[in-house]
């Protein structure tokens, strides 16, 4: 005579567990992170007319009427 276990879904309490809630909260900071780096010029290098011509760029490329 042979036992199968089975699991039925939806049964018991099928909650986010700890290393889901960790590897949300560390993607919210990295993205926040890049955000900063790259649009708010986190780096702090350069002077301010060389750090925003990126920025400056890119956004006439989106909005070509803006330049």
């Amino acid at each position: 005579m042979s036992q199968t276990n089975v699991n039925v879904p939806g049964s018991g309490d099928q909650g986010m567990g700890a290393g889901m809630i960790v590897g949300l909260i560390l993607a919210v900071i990295v993205i926040g992170f890049l955000v900063w780096w790259f649009l708010l010029n986190g780096s702090g290098g350069g002077t301010p007319a060389d750090s925003s011509a990126p920025l400056q760029s890119l956004v006439e490329s989106i909005l070509p009427a803006a330049s």
